[in-house]
C-alpha cells in the first residue's frame, strides 16, 4: 500500500514586506519556509501507518526551492521518498492542480493532508483533491482506527466535541486534524543527514491547465494590509473596589 502526504511550506515570518500581490495571488519574497503545523500532523500520521502496517510513503509539496525544508523534515521523520512540484501559490485550485499529474502517477491508497493551512487558513485542498481524483474523502481526522486493503476507517470530529467513525472505500483522501498522533521531537542531527537526498522534480505549477483541471475559485486578492488597531485591551488590577472605581473612570472619559 502507498500513502500520499501533501506538506505546505509557510513562511516563517510573513511581515508586510515580505508579501507579494500578483495576478491575484498571495506569494512571499526574502523569507524562509518551515511545515505546515497541521501537515505536520499528517507525516506523523504516515510515519506511524509505515511502522505499523508497512505502507511505502511518499511526501509531495509544491513551492520554490526554499520549500525543500519541508521535505528534509519529512525525510528525517522516515518518509521513503519526497517530490518538489516547482512554483508558488496560495491559491488551492493551482495547489492541487500541479499536483494531480504525481498523484495520478504514484496511484496512491490513501493521501493525507492537513485540514488547513496556516498562511491561507483555507482548508480547499483535501476536498479538491478527492473531487479531481475521484476518491472518497473525510475531514477533521482525529483517528486512523483500521486499515486494510479495500477500506480505512477513521474517527472525525463533526463539531460540538462529538465525534463521527465511518468506514471508507479505498482509495480516500484523508484530511487530518491536530493531535491525530504527538508530534515527534526532531534532532537537528537527522535533518542535516538527509540533506544530501536529492530531491525528485513533480514537475511545475501550470497556471494554464488550472482551468482544465479544476474549477477556479471565482475571486482575486487584490490587497493585504494589517489589521487597523482601533483600541487595546487593559487589564484591570487591585481589589473590587479599585476595580469598579478604575472601571468607573475608563467609562466617564468614554461618554
Amino acid at each position: 500500500m502507498r500513502v500520499a502526504i501533501c506538506c505546505k511550506g509557510v513562511p516563517v515570518e510573513a511581515i508586510q514586506e515580505s508579501v507579494q500581490i500578483a495576478d491575484g495571488d498571495i506569494l512571499y519574497k526574502d523569507t524562509d519556509f518551515y511545515i505546515n503545523e497541521v501537515d505536520a500532523y499528517a507525516l506523523e500520521a504516515a510515519v506511524t501507518l509505515k511502522g505499523s502496517h508497512g505502507v511505502e510513503t511518499v511526501a509531495l509539496t509544491v513551492g520554490p526551492l526554499r520549500a525543500q525544508e519541508v521535505l528534509y523534515i519529512a525525510l528525517a521523520k522516515g518518509i521513503d521518498q519526497v517530490l518538489r512540484i516547482e512554483g508558488e501559490s496560495s491559491r488551492p485550485e493551482f495547489i492541487v492542480s500541479s499536483m494531480l499529474p504525481s498523484l495520478r502517477s504514484l496511484a496512491p491508497e490513501l493521501i493525507l493532508v492537513g485540514v488547513q493551512s496556516e498562511d491561507w487558513m483555507g482548508g480547499e485542498v483535501g476536498i479538491y483533491l478527492a473531487e479531481a481524483l475521484g476518491m472518497a474523502v473525510a475531514f477533521a481526522v482525529v483517528e486512523i482506527t483500521e486499515v486494510t486493503e479495500t477500506h480505512v476507517r477513521v474517527r472525525k470530529e463533526i463539531g460540538g466535541g462529538r465525534k463521527a467513525d465511518l468506514k471508507l472505500t479505498l482509495p480516500a483522501v484523508l484530511c487530518v486534524q491536530t493531535g491525530i498522533q504527538p508530534l515527534r521531537y526532531l534532532s537537528a542531527m537527522k535533518r542535516q543527514k538527509v540533506r544530501n537526498t536529492p530531491i525528485k522534480s513533480g514537475g511545475k505549477i501550470d497556471r494554464e491547465a488550472v482551468k482544465a483541471a479544476l474549477p477556479t475559485m471565482q475571486y482575486a486578492i487584490s490587497e493585504v494590509s494589517l489589521p487597523s488597531r482601533e483600541g487595546q485591551a487593559e487589564i484591570l488590577t487591585g481589589d473590587r473596589s479599585e476595580k469598579a472605581r478604575k472601571l468607573l473612570e475608563i467609562i466617564g472619559n468614554a461618554v
